[in-house]
C-alpha cells in the first residue's frame, strides 16, 4: 500500500465527513450498533478463502453486512408496536437507523476500492 492510496482514502473520508456536516444534524448518521454490526461481519468475511486481498474481502463483506443489517432492521420495524399502530414518529427514526447499515457498508466498500486500486 503506497502513500498515494492512503492520501486518497483520507481525502475520501474527509469529503464524506464534510458532506455530512454540510447537510446538518451529523448525529443522525452515527449509530454504534449499526457500525459495529457492519465492521464485525465484514471482518468475518476477511477470513473466507479466496484469491482476493483482505481489503477487497472486507469491502465486499461490508456491503453484504450492510444489506443484512438493513433486512434485520426492516423485520424489527415490521414486528414493532409502532408499525402496527401506524405511529410514524417511531417508524421514521427506525428506518433511518436501518438504512445506516447500508450506508456504512458502501462507505467501507468505496474505501476498500480506493485502497485496492
Amino acid at each position: 500500500m503506497n502513500m498515494t492510496k492512503i492520501v486518497l482514502t483520507a481525502a475520501y473520508v474527509a469529503f464524506v465527513a464534510a458532506t455530512l456536516f454540510a447537510v446538518g444534524n451529523v448525529g443522525q448518521y452515527f449509530d454504534a450498533a449499526a457500525f459495529i454490526f457492519v465492521v464485525v461481519v465484514a471482518g468475518f468475511c476477511v477470513t473466507v478463502a479466496g484469491d482476493e486481498s483482505a481489503v477487497s474481502k472486507f469491502g465486499i463483506g461490508a456491503v453484504r453486512a450492510g444489506w443484512l443489517g438493513s433486512i434485520i432492521g426492516i423485520i424489527a420495524i415490521f414486528g414493532s408496536a409502532g408499525f402496527a399502530a401506524g405511529d410514524l414518529s417511531q417508524i421514521g427514526p427506525a428506518l433511518a437507523v436501518c438504512s445506516l447499515t447500508v450506508f456504512y457498508g458502501y462507505f467501507f466498500k468505496i474505501g476498500a476500492i480506493i485502497l485496492e486500486g
